[in-house]
């Protein structure tokens, strides 16, 4: 694989010029070069010859936020806690969902699209409102989205589980924290007894990688880990961000007996690099997302379908001949 000229937008979406597509590489690169000065073998594709023998594994996970699954008394107890706050929605996933006047639920929008993004948009204030005019309505003013100049993440139009939303911001689900996560994920630990801390729920408490109780944090750190035990050097795959992998429809019925996949649309992005994706039935249909059933049940929650939508990230293994230590457990 030849040496990355730039880093790629997410999804490879498009930008006016090449200024624009720069302006996003040397955003990603400024966080890649902090993280490669501090960790050896995490590196930058950007730097060098990636080789031939590169591999690009694929790290999956749950959608729904494992964090709510402890103290849940019921499904629908935790399917209306992750509906509640996008606050909760912890696993680089956040969705919202939309109603009719019965209060049935008639879309559901799903999202992975990283705020770092949106930063850049708001580079240029016109692209930013018309993005957001395409993600979430007509309604949307240039005041709603920027104030004293500084773009506003957390706006009137993207802080609410309902209607629809633009990107992530819970405050875990950014690039950089992917990354981050990433880069130290490649530093090999052991306990106080001095054994390897391999599995990883042990992995992300030893070396406060994230939060061990979700599903992303121990899964993106134990691949990682486990690629550095062997001496390899590890980053992201281009475009770096992270991706909807699929929606599992298995035990999903409609009344029309139609396939139920059929109304799961992609927005953003590609088939291989999905941002956004959401769940509707068309107008023609005389029936709802809210009359359809999963295991038999009405979808009357968002989270319903955040159970059997999957996440995902793509690594990149370099073989390399580094010698790592074990080192103590920081938490």
């Amino acid at each position: 694989m030849p040496i990355l000229t730039r880093y790629d937008t997410p999804a490879r979406l498009p930008e006016p010029t090449d200024g624009h597509r720069d302006a996003w590489s040397s955003r990603v690169g400024g966080i890649v070069a902090a993280l490669t000065a501090e960790h050896p073998q995490f590196f930058d594709p950007t730097a060098g010859e990636v080789g031939s023998d590169v591999q690009a594994p694929v790290v999956a996970w749950t959608a729904f936020p494992a964090t709510l699954l402890e103290d849940a008394t019921s499904e629908e107890q935790r399917w209306a806690a992750a509906d509640a706050s996008r606050d909760v929605q912890d696993e680089y996933c956040e969705w919202s969902v939309e109603r009719d006047d019965e209060g049935v639920v008639t879309r559901v929008t799903f999202t992975t699209e990283v705020p770092e993004y949106f930063h850049h948009l708001a580079r240029d204030p016109d692209r930013l409102l018309a993005t957001y005019r395409e993600l979430v309505g007509p309604d949307v003013r240039p005041e709603d989205l920027v104030v004293d100049g500084r773009y506003q993440p957390r706006n009137v139009h993207n802080r609410s589980t309902t209607g629809r939303l633009a990107h992530l911001v819970q405050d875990s689900n950014t690039l950089e924290a992917a990354l981050r996560l990433a880069a130290q994920a490649t530093v090999l630990r052991e306990d106080a007894d001095g054994h390897p801390v391999t599995s990883a729920m042990a992995l992300v408490r030893c070396g406060r990688l994230g939060d061990h109780r979700r599903n992303s944090d121990p899964q993106i750190a134990a691949a990682v880990n486990d690629a550095a035990a062997t001496g390899a050097e590890i980053s992201l795959q281009d475009p770096v961000g992270i991706y909807i992998d699929r929606l599992v429809i298995g035990g999903m019925e409609t009344p029309d007996h139609e396939d139920p996949g059929t109304f799961w649309t992609v927005e953003r992005g590609d088939a291989q690099h999905v941002l956004r994706a959401s769940y509707a039935v068309p107008p023609d249909r005389p029936y709802r997302v809210g009359d359809i059933t999963v295991a038999g049940r009405p979808i009357r929650f968002g989270a319903q379908l955040a159970d059997r939508v999957s996440v995902r990230l793509t690594a990149l293994v370099r073989p390399a001949d580094h010698r790592p230590e074990r080192r103590p457990c920081t938490g």
